[in-house]
């Protein structure tokens, strides 16, 4: 079953700089993006990065992204059950 995966904008407020979440994931299930459309010939704010989960069927539940959030911004869960 494919996990639920949950990314706090509010909490995640400079993605770019800190990346812990992208660094430890052993399966690279989080990406980095934005969340403007693509703007050509124009450079993209850092404010306007944010963290998503990109490919939710790597995912092997070691929870490393939660544990290594310093913002306590990622949840994950299995099965429709609580978030961790």
């Amino acid at each position: 079953m494919l996990p639920t995966i949950i990314v706090d904008d509010e909490k995640c407020e400079d993605p770019l700089s800190c990346r812990r979440c992208l660094i430890i994931c052993p399966t690279h299930v989080l990406g980095l993006g934005t969340d403007v459309g693509a703007q050509k010939f124009r450079e993209t704010d850092t404010s306007h990065f944010i963290v998503r989960p990109v490919r939710f069927d790597k995912c092997s539940g070691c929870m490393d992204c939660v544990d290594g959030c310093p913002q306590s911004a990622i949840q994950v869960s299995f099965g429709g059950g609580d978030a961790r």
